[in-house]
């Protein structure tokens, strides 16, 4: 087996633009207005720097304040902000974006900090905006609805970087043969070109981490105004937009993650006419509701990207409780993981259900899954385990999904592995959905390393059973558990885990397979022995070095493994022709 790992990559470099905005309120407040009751004024009683600053008053509501309105800010770039206030009292502030996409206000924010009377405090933060997003309007608030406040030294700067190239080995590429692997993302992750670029070079399945969930695709407003009481009404907005047009323009499969939830499931789904403030319904009244927002679901999305390949869709997430029992009654956003599914159902027959309508909605070919964390203690997995076997058994379920969040500290890979065991023995199929390793305290990279390596040594063991290994999220620096540094990407950086993962792999396996007519592989092993071609069909190559002289030339019909032990150390590039007229270039690097 060659050894194929890092070949080498630029590294990630950020840097501002030049232009930018800025506001010392020295002179003027132009652009900027109160925002409901608050009014605004140009003020020399306190000041950041300089003479003057903005005085904010006359607020009635936490939500009134300054608002700006230019029209600087563009959806889809990211931008750093900062600002300077000063209180009177102790307040909690917090700088914010107002912007509309489909009809609908979303107001994120950027920072958000309790801030201490009589001395100027920064709010900063970096944001980046969907696609869609129109009148974008930064502004400032406080909890405290009547308080009067300063703001100075305003500043918005687009922030750039750097591309990154890839010439490190390809991860889905190198496992090609055993299984898929994959990634989550968010509209936000995926904003700027170099993650992009990080997924496509490294992953062939995509879940969107937020854009599929049931609070971001239900309409409260729309379905009250359709007026029938079963029928929930749902939305594409801007956000899952991008996120699902990225992947059907470069044909990356998708997980759908996910339709039944005690979490991000909002209240009002579950009660009459949709109404925030509603009694909870009957349980013949959610079957009808849950069957529809499925079908409509499904619908609405296939509709509008007639193109997009889901393979694959999480119906039921987090039903199980950590003792292995159902969860408790109640609503999730009162007391933490309690669940309406079960306050409406009183038992588990909801899981039924849901697999029951999804089966009868999704794509030809989509598999479906029960979807769980912490699926590898004993009590916890055996009743996943029960669960998944029946309806396997009654050919409702396709497999089941192990998030598989850990830490370098828990749990061993033996309980891991006696977990892949239990699941295999019922003959479906095991995801991997949401592999992350956290740092316990005082591990290191090493230790994280290592455990990704023997989790791998395990996945490959199950190969047969296992068609996907997806980690949650792209890089350390996105990731939910991003304190922790979780994942094998950093900076869009390959980190040691990912030398673990990769060392052992014969890329040429994977790469036989990978191919086809529309592409070409190339890669090189660091071991300096050989560059590895691959291509359905005829094909001419060309080793140059970076001024452009030959070094070897050749052809090949569907794979050329190229010797290039002769060549002096150094820099190079990969040049093929196919022979229907495209043309593939990758650097090498020989050490």
């Amino acid at each position: 087996m060659k050894n194929y790992l890092l070949l080498g990559m630029m590294a990630l470099a950020l840097q501002t633009n030049a232009a930018g905005l800025f506001y010392d309120f020295e002179s003027n407040s132009d652009d900027w207005f109160g925002r409901g009751d608050g009014e605004i004024s140009l003020s020399a009683e306190q000041k950041h720097e300089g003479q003057q600053s903005l005085f904010v008053s006359n607020r009635a509501a936490n939500w009134h304040g300054a608002a700006l309105s230019n029209d600087y800010i563009e959806p889809g770039k990211k931008y750093k902000f900062s600002v300077f206030v000063f209180v009177t009292e102790n307040a909690n502030m917090n700088l914010s974006l107002q912007y509309s996409e489909d009809g609908n206000d979303s107001y994120p924010c950027v920072s958000q900090k309790e801030v201490y009377a009589y001395s100027w405090t920064e709010l900063s933060g970096e944001i980046i905006l969907p696609d869609g997003a129109t009148n974008i309007q930064p502004y400032l608030q406080s909890n405290n609805e009547t308080l009067s406040f300063y703001v100075d030294d305003f500043s918005c700067e687009e922030v750039v970087e750097e591309i990154v190239e890839h010439n490190e080995a390809s991860l889905w590429k190198a496992f090609n043969n055993y299984f898929k692997i994959g990634t989550a993302t968010t509209q936000q992750e995926i904003a700027p070109q170099n993650n992009k670029n990080l997924i496509l070079h490294h992953f062939n399945s995509v879940t969107p981490g937020n854009e599929l969930k049931p609070d971001c695709l239900l309409d409260q407003n729309a379905s009250i105004a359709n007026g029938n009481n079963v029928n929930p009404q749902v939305k594409i907005p801007a956000s899952t937009r991008s996120v699902l047009k990225f992947c059907e323009q470069n044909n990356l499969p998708i997980r759908g993650h996910v339709f039944v939830w005690h979490s991000q499931t909002p209240d009002w789904f579950f009660n009459e006419g949709f109404e925030s403030d509603g009694a909870t319904v009957s349980k013949e009244i959610m079957d009808q509701r849950m069957e529809n927002y499925i079908k409509n679901v499904v619908d609405t999305i296939v509709a509008e990207f007639p193109n997009l390949n889901i393979y694959a869709w999480d119906v039921v997430n987090e039903a199980f409780s950590e003792n292995g029992g159902m969860r408790q009654p109640g609503s999730n956003y009162v007391n933490d993981g309690t669940s309406r599914w079960m306050e409406v159902y009183g038992d588990n027959s909801f899981i039924y259900k849901a697999f029951t309508y999804a089966k009868k909605y999704v794509p030809e070919g989509c598999k479906l899954y029960y979807n769980d964390y912490n699926e590898y203690i004993e009590s916890k997995r055996d009743g996943i385990y029960n669960l998944v076997k029946d309806l396997y058994e009654k050919n409702l379920c396709d497999g089941v999904g192990m998030q598989s969040h850990l830490s370098t500290s828990f749990p061993s890979a033996q309980l891991y592995r006696a977990a892949v065991e239990k699941y295999a023995s019922i003959g479906c199929d095991i995801q991997v959905t949401e592999l992350d390793i956290t740092l316990a305290d005082g591990a290191d990279f090493s230790k994280q390393a290592q455990m990704y390596k023997d989790l791998f040594d395990i996945y490959r063991e199950y190969k047969d059973n296992i068609s996907l290994v997806a980690v949650w999220g792209t890089n350390d620096e996105t990731s939910w558990r991003s304190d922790g540094k979780p994942l094998i990407f950093s900076g869009y950086k390959p980190k040691e885990a990912y030398n673990m993962i990769i060392d052992g792999m014969d890329i040429s396996t994977g790469a036989k397979q990978a191919a086809t007519t529309e592409e070409c592989l190339i890669c090189s092993d660091n071991n300096s022995q050989t560059v590895v071609f691959c291509h359905a069909g005829i094909f001419s190559y060309e080793i140059t070095d970076m001024s452009g002289r030959s070094c070897l030339s050749g052809s090949g019909n569907g794979f050329v493994n190229l010797n290039i032990s002769g060549l002096p150390d150094g820099v190079y590039l990969a040049v093929v022709k196919t022979s229907d007229g495209k043309i593939f270039k990758e650097k090498i690097v020989k050490k």
